[in-house]
């Protein structure tokens, strides 16, 4: 039998954990998709998408209905620059020094100025604490603001070109930011920032975001793969083993 929101219970205990190759699950009927981690994301898209890429050509997604393509030997969650993705309600846990991972099929966001990957923030993405990885220069750049404070991580070699499989892994401890970066399967590239503490809670209306910084700000297109949030502090070595 088919299960519906209602019977999907948290299969992770990571902080987030939404991975769409293992079958992250969209209702119609709601507009919802279930994290893994129990999270609900609300999905919508204000045009038709064209040009998603498939096996042997690309197909146009209708407004209603996300689109999928290839992404790594099976299927991603593609979004454009009019998808908006972000958590239902509030997010739920408080900040902890975390580690996680972004994967995904670049589509040429690390060429757009301030195109935002994913992001936990305020609808205002300019006040408040506030935690996204972004474009900039060219790169793929980390950024955390504790209220009172920021920091930035940002990368200065390795520029994936569309169609590449990234994996962004990053962390936020008390040392500061951390980011490093894989395409496919070569070495990674890495960047610290200096150290800033965590804050002792989000902002008030904080969401995690895919593709968004804000409520419509610096949209990204991109393909997903995985992404997770987990407590503590991990090497990339360990991250493999857990997703």
């Amino acid at each position: 039998m088919r299960e519906t929101q209602a019977d999907l219970g948290p299969q992770s205990r990571a902080l987030l954990h939404l991975d769409v190759r293992q079958g992250a699950i969209w209702e119609p009927s709601t507009g919802l998709l279930v994290a893994h981690s129990g999270q609900r994301f609300t999905w919508s898209r204000s045009a038709t998408l064209a040009s998603v890429p498939v096996p042997g050509g690309s197909y146009t997604a209708p407004l209603t209905v996300p689109a999928y393509a290839e992404a790594d030997g099976g299927l991603g969650l593609h979004l454009g620059a009019d998808d908006i993705l972000r958590e239902a309600t509030a997010t739920p846990w408080l900040p902890t020094p975390f580690f996680g991972r972004f994967r995904f099929v670049e589509r040429g966001a690390r060429t757009t100025s301030n195109a935002t990957l994913f992001a936990i923030t305020p609808d205002d993405p300019t006040t408040g604490t506030r935690f996204y990885l972004f474009a900039s220069s060219n790169y793929y750049a980390l950024f955390a603001h504790n209220g009172s404070a920021s920091a930035t991580a940002t990368l200065s070699a390795g520029q994936p070109a569309p169609g590449d499989v990234v994996t962004l892994d990053f962390a936020w401890a008390a040392g500061g930011l951390a980011l490093h970066q894989r395409i496919g399967a070569g070495a990674p590239t890495s960047a610290t920032s200096g150290a800033l503490a965590l804050p002792s809670a989000w902002s008030n209306g904080t969401r995690a975001r895919i593709g968004r910084r804000g409520a419509t700000a610096n949209p990204a297109s991109l393909t997903l793969i995985q992404w997770a949030l987990v407590p503590g502090a991990y090497d990339v070595d360990t991250l493999d083993t857990l997703f």
